[in-house]
């Protein structure tokens, strides 16, 4: 038998035939492996990175978005993204392409058949959320690229919004696969063919989880095989960097409070606010960049003899101020939002009357390069006591001061008499005691305790000077040339020789008949607005219109009689209130006024025994006002807070001083 020695030709070709076969096999599903290694490589570096995104949203206190490139809205596929962040006018910050990365692989954000449900176009909103206003179109810069691709906009509380994309089980859905495709833009995007998928899932509070295939599909997709990188030409926008702007301050910022009133200020040198030294102030600023960067405030205080006070955070204070990172606030300018700080500065233990606080207020960039805006307020420690009043307990005529409560009491200018002052107390007019130039009017400000000035030296025998609210026109009284004992009411500007108009002429002063000379009873006023002058004269109560334009000298009005201001006697001392009411003492007796109001008829409010008088308003408005008041004498009157909120009766508060002969009581703020 003869033996076979090798393969026939047939037999080689059917091997090598098998061969061919079994190699195109194995690179065919080498190649599916690939693709599936790199769809799942992509939905967790795209989880991941969104999970980062969210963290620095937390940490920096500022929306920050994870953005997916759409070619300006034409393609819902890609394989790249871009990170945006900051309050307001957001920059992009970073990007990463995968072209040659995660083969076959490409993201996709659209809709596709869902097994139950549907899809939501109603972006998602977390309730309770202060952000829950947020609208990321409102966030995003004029022109940016990011209005027309996906994104996905992380907010430090957390949560996310998105700019319209679509979700379906309360949350939105990134597809991550080997190979896609899909019909329609950005905004209609449907999902027809997919290979290997991946679903990323992102919850509105900003959950973050990945899970294997197409989240609640149908069945519908087509199965596909790989679409390699080729097939994307676009990529996401690189890294931008915008030069630093001057921070711009929003409004009148920085803002004072408690609101001061300016108008109780001094014309001259005039300071931010008047306040006490144990008061806090509330300094409030807000500003603006448009380059977008975060904003740092910071005050620097600047007293007499380093004297600083001190902030609401020490955490953040030094030994001349305190400053830190700006809060951002979505309800600001318009909706569109702007940075803000609030501070409480406290002047120091040992600050003094009339000492003068300057605050500097700094904003600037969170970049070294950025402009910064300085600003400054000005601020007054009160003068001393809130109550001047005349007192001869020392042996002559002297002002003192004291607190509302009594409390505080000490002499403040020595050989004056009757005095007379602003609101705010930061001018005092007083008539002079002691030679040289005896009963001359002297204007005092606290500011400058030092320098009291002479009014007028030509006018002697000034009696009862009453200064207007503003502080620029002073009342008072001069003898009469024809009958000395009757007096005339002038006013005249606060300036030093000014010349003085007579308001109105034979006036005789009520006084005490049992004291030959006393005043003390007597008073003028003028209305809260400054431009109407009130004084008695006999049993009527007259009204004259002041008026100063600019800085002029005073034009006085025709007198007429007030409405209801016709007393049974005298009428003597005048205040006015803060409701447009008149309180006057009616002299039906030299010992006993009453005081009666102009706006309620002949109501009398008040009558409780020996020598009252000198009315005059608590300068906060309520229903107090202060007297003088002796029980059984009249050189010992003292200084009482009576509450006339009974329309009928009266009460009478504890005696505030204790010595001497008490009178003229003034009430400041």
């Amino acid at each position: 038998m003869r033996r076979r020695k090798g393969f026939t030709i047939v037999e080689i070709m059917m091997v090598l035939l098998i061969l061919s076969v079994i190699s195109l096999m194995a690179i065919q599903n080498l190649h599916r492996g690939g693709n599936k290694a790199g769809a799942e490589g992509l939905a967790l570096v795209i989880s991941e990175e969104m999970k980062r995104v969210r963290q620095e949203a937390i940490a920096r206190r500022r929306p920050t978005a994870f953005v997916l490139p759409t070619n300006t809205g034409t393609s819902p596929v890609t394989r790249s993204f871009y990170v945006m962040d900051g309050e307001f006018k957001p920059r992009i910050t970073r990007t990463r392409n995968f072209k040659s990365e995660y083969s076959g692989a490409e993201i996709f954000v659209g809709t596709w058949n869902l097994s139950s449900g549907s899809w939501d176009s109603t972006d998602l909103k977390v309730a309770g959320s202060k952000w829950g206003d947020f609208e990321v179109s409102n966030w995003l810069p004029a022109g940016s690229s990011a209005l027309n691709d996906n994104c996905f906009v992380f907010l430090p509380d957390g949560t996310v919004r998105t700019n319209g994309i679509k979700s379906t089980d309360k949350a939105y859905h990134i597809l991550v696969s080997a190979g896609v495709v899909s019909s329609g833009n950005r905004t209609s995007a449907t999902l027809t063919g997919a290979g290997e998928s991946y679903t990323i899932n992102v919850s509105p509070v900003g959950g973050i989880t990945t899970s294997a295939g197409i989240y609640n599909e149908s069945g519908g997709v087509t199965a596909v095989r790989g679409k390699y990188s080729t097939s994307i030409g676009f990529s996401a926008p690189s890294p931008v960097t915008v030069p630093a702007a001057t921070p711009d301050r929003l409004g009148s910022n920085p803002k004072i409070y408690p609101i001061p009133n300016l108008s109780s200020l001094p014309p001259d040198n005039r300071p931010d606010a008047l306040i006490n030294k144990d008061q806090y102030v509330t300094l409030q600023m807000e500003a603006t960049s448009t380059s977008g960067d975060q904003l740092f405030c910071q005050w620097k205080v600047d007293g007499p003899s380093g004297k600083t006070g001190a902030f609401s955070m020490q955490s953040q204070s030094t030994g001349t101020g305190a400053g830190g990172r700006m809060e951002w606030d979505q309800s600001l300018n318009g909706g569109v939002g702007a940075w803000k700080a609030l501070w409480q500065w406290r002047p120091p233990a040992d600050a003094l009357p009339s000492e003068i606080y300057n605050l500097t207020c700094e904003v600037q960039n969170i970049r070294s390069g950025g402009g910064t805006v300085q600003i400054v307020r000005k601020f007054q420690i009160k003068p001393p006591g809130k109550v001047l009043f005349e007192s001869d307990r020392d042996g002559h005529p002297a002002i003192y001061t004291m607190d509302a409560s009594g409390q505080r009491e000490r002499r403040y200018l020595d050989n004056c008499k009757n005095p007379a002052a602003t609101l705010d107390g930061l001018r005092i007019v007083y008539v002079k005691n002691s030679n040289p130039l005896q009963g001359t009017l002297w204007l005092h400000t606290p500011m400058d305790p030092s320098g009291d000035t002479c009014l007028n030296t030509t006018m002697t025998n000034v009696e009862l000077p009453s200064i207007s609210p503003r502080g620029n026109v002073v009342a008072f009284f001069l003898p009469n040339t024809v009958d000395a004992t009757k007096r005339d009411l002038c006013v005249m500007k606060v300036g030093v020789n000014a010349v003085y108009q007579v308001v109105d002429t034979m006036i005789a002063l009520p006084g005490n008949p049992s004291l030959p000379g006393d005043t003390q009873m007597d008073k003028v006023a003028w209305s809260t607005s400054g431009t109407t002058l009130y004084y008695g004269k006999g049993n009527v109560l007259y009204q004259a219109s002041i008026t100063t334009p600019g800085l002029g000298s005073p034009t006085v009005g025709a007198p007429a009689a007030v409405a209801g201001g016709t007393g049974t006697g005298n009428v003597s001392s005048v205040t006015a209130t803060f409701d447009n009411g008149i309180l006057f003492t009616d002299n039906y007796s030299p010992y006993d006024p009453w005081i009666k109001r102009t706006d309620t008829g002949s109501r009398q409010y008040l009558s409780v025994g020996y020598e009252d008088g000198a009315v005059e308003r608590n300068p906060h408005g309520s229903n107090q006002i202060m007297i003088t008041h002796s029980a059984n004498s009249p050189t010992s009157r003292q200084l009482h807070i009576v509450d006339i909120t009974s329309t009928t009766t009266a009460t009478v508060g504890g005696a505030l001083t204790s010595a001497g002969n008490n009178t003229h009581p003034v009430w400041t703020r």
